[in-house]
């Protein structure tokens, strides 16, 4: 598990998309290099084999239980504590904010069968989908990103493009 507490965090995480995607949420929360765990909550990326019980110690929110009710999920009465939960290519992202703050705390869940199959049923049930039109590339300004793939004047990718999917 990794814990993103500012910007250099951001910056040597390896994977470019995911990279890219918590840049630009940082962009989207007008923060971009101001980032800073303490004021505006971390970013946590699982990685396959963690386990449960120490995700939600970082989190600091159960995740399979509701807090509030303890009804856990499965249950036809269970609803999730996050305020977003967003599918992506190769991750889900839950975002907490507990207390009602304004810090919160995201999650990255990897989409890999070493990852607790509860969470991941939980996450595909409630996840949507990011319209991924809006994306662009930047090797070629009218080249759209389609389901992970760059499509550029009909090929399935372009090798220029810097938010391609592995």
């Amino acid at each position: 598990m990794r814990i993103l507490r500012d910007a250099a965090d951001v910056a040597a995480l390896d994977d470019a998309a995911l990279r890219g995607l918590i840049e630009r949420r940082l962009d989207e929360r007008e923060i971009g290099e101001d980032f800073d765990a303490e004021l505006h909550g971390a970013f946590v990326v699982m990685v396959p084999g963690d386990g449960l019980a120490e995700v939600e110690a970082t989190v600091g929110v159960p995740l399979l239980v509701n807090p509030v009710t303890r009804v856990p999920y499965g249950d036809p009465a269970f609803s999730p504590i996050f305020e977003y939960a967003g599918r992506h290519a190769r991750f889900y992202e839950l975002v907490f904010v507990p207390g009602g703050g304004d810090e919160g705390v995201t999650l990255f869940v990897p989409r890999h069968p070493d990852v607790e199959p509860r969470l991941l049923a939980l996450c595909a049930e409630y996840a949507v989908t990011e319209p991924v039109d809006t994306l662009r590339c930047s090797a070629d300004r009218r080249s759209r990103l389609y389901e992970g793939c760059c499509v550029w004047r009909g090929h399935t990718r372009s090798a220029a493009c810097s938010v391609l999917h592995r």
